[in-house]
């Protein structure tokens, strides 16, 4: 790297794109609410539909799964034994790196009638054919977020 590629002295870049079109930000927000309602209606198809094929995967508790099959079975099986559930994403941060690529901070939270669980994680996105994908995810639990 030439010294003309070094930022100022005291000067901090910025990861996101300045110039990030709204559009995008509501294409990412349904993408987040359309899991909601795959969760909510147990639907482990329509929930790993927006994953790619390579896809890392880390749970709150550390599990990691690698490729789109290897999640999908998790899933179809936790999905299945779970109670009735509400699920909410909150985005808390939203950067596009390009207009293609996106980092996504989200908070999670899941209610039933037995318990409540919050989470954040760390989402990579990246839009190929007009649709965002989720390649990247990392995910850890919200210390006494647990209710029962």
């Amino acid at each position: 790297m030439s010294s003309s590629e070094h930022a100022p002295a005291g000067v901090r870049p910025t990861a996101g794109i300045p110039d990030a079109d709204p559009g995008t930000t509501a294409e990412i927000e349904a993408l987040f609410r359309t899991l909601e309602s795959a969760l909510e209606s147990k639907d482990a198809a329509a929930f790993d539909q927006p994953f790619t094929e390579d896809i890392v995967f880390i749970t709150p508790a550390g599990a990691i799964f690698r490729g789109w099959a290897e999640l999908h079975s998790y899933h179809r099986a936790r999905l299945g034994d779970s109670p009735d559930a509400r699920a909410h994403f909150r985005i808390l941060a939203l950067r596009l790196l390009t207009p293609e690529h996106a980092i996504v901070n989200v908070e999670q939270t899941l209610h039933t009638a037995e318990f409540s669980l919050a989470n954040r994680g760390t989402w990579v996105l990246l839009k190929r054919n007009g649709a965002w994908w989720a390649c990247s995810v990392h995910n850890t639990n919200i210390a006494g977020s647990v209710r029962t």
